[in-house]
């Protein structure tokens, strides 16, 4: 099972909001949401926000949309996606941020071919930038993530 998980807050401190304001019509976070519903082989879509009161936004935004959305902790990224690949049973996780529109599917399916041609544990598209900024995604298998849930001491980590 392959979930794609984006994760989305309203708390931005350059810009605050900026995963709601309209694109093309429709909230910047819904145009990212169908760019990665057009990954292939991807089982489901969810949103991770935050429960902090400015994120209803969001939740109600998926609502309106039908997209599945997951809230956790503001300052523990790692325990929500944890807690969504946890719930709905993921073996591989395809992570991207909500505030990049410009995702492109076809790059996101190169990046997960890679990673199951080369049987990796995680691979990413970002660790020696040869894309342009925006085009980021990682994947990483669920005990990988599980692993690094149970290490990590810090909410930061």
């Amino acid at each position: 099972m392959i979930a794609a998980i984006v994760q989305a807050r309203m708390g931005s401190s350059r810009l605050p909001g900026k995963v709601l304001l309209p694109l093309q019509g429709k909230p910047m976070l819904i145009q990212q949401l169908e760019r990665v519903q057009r990954v292939k082989g991807l089982d489901q879509v969810i949103v991770a926000t935050t429960t902090e009161p400015g994120d209803q936004v969001i939740v109600d935004v998926c609502r309106e949309y039908g997209i599945a959305c997951y809230r956790g902790s503001s300052s523990d990224v790692l325990d929500r996606y944890y807690q969504i690949a946890k719930e709905v049973g993921a073996n591989e996780i395809i992570r991207v941020t909500a505030d990049c529109p410009l995702l492109d599917p076809q790059v996101v399916d190169q990046l997960v071919e890679y990673f199951h041609d080369g049987e990796f544990d995680y691979a990413a598209n970002n660790l020696r930038p040869t894309l342009p900024d925006g085009l980021d995604a990682e994947v990483f298998r669920f005990e990988v993530l599980e692993e690094a849930w149970k290490e990590a001491k810090l909410p930061s980590e």
